[in-house]
């Protein structure tokens, strides 16, 4: 769930402020786009995947924010770059094979990347705390993080904590 949460938070956004930024055109460009949607889909529970798949319903409103020396020719940000963005909101995680608790819950999920002329580094944090039906709670944090040096050499982590 985190894993497609955050790469759909990152891709819309990336997405919004990448058009946005096309249509802007002049260097250099700093755009803000906020959005509200839903999304559902199926997945396990973070830290309860002993409960098999859910059908997961996320509500939110997300915040994207890029600062960039300009936009090439292809419509990608020129570094130095900065992007930031956000969402957070509502989860309902239902059982799609009708046993086991309904989960009701927050989440809020963050991501950041800074591109400069000779290296990279990127960040992002997701957590989601949930109740049961049966009483029962979730909580899940994950914190990733990546580097790329000048020589192309990269290192990361991803740590995921119940």
């Amino acid at each position: 769930m985190m894993r497609r949460l955050f790469a759909g938070v990152l891709l819309a956004g990336v997405t919004l402020v990448a058009a946005a930024a096309v249509q802007a055109g002049s260097p250099p460009v700093t755009i803000t786009e906020t959005q509200t949607f839903t999304e559902t889909f199926q997945d396990f529970v973070p830290c309860r995947e002993d409960l098999g798949v859910y059908t997961i319903t996320i509500s939110a409103h997300g915040l994207f924010h890029v600062t960039a020396a300009g936009i090439d020719e292809e419509g990608n940000f020129v570094p130095p770059y900065h992007f930031k963005g956000g969402a957070t909101g509502t989860v309902v995680a239902v059982p799609s094979d009708g046993t086991g608790p309904t989960f009701t819950g927050r989440f809020t999920d963050r991501v950041g990347e800074n591109e400069l002329i000779t290296h990279s580094t990127g960040r992002s944090t997701f957590s989601v705390r949930a109740t049961g039906s049966d009483g029962s709670r979730v909580s899940f944090h994950l914190v990733t993080h990546y580097t790329i040096n000048a020589n192309g050499v990269e290192f990361g982590f991803e740590k995921p904590r119940c």
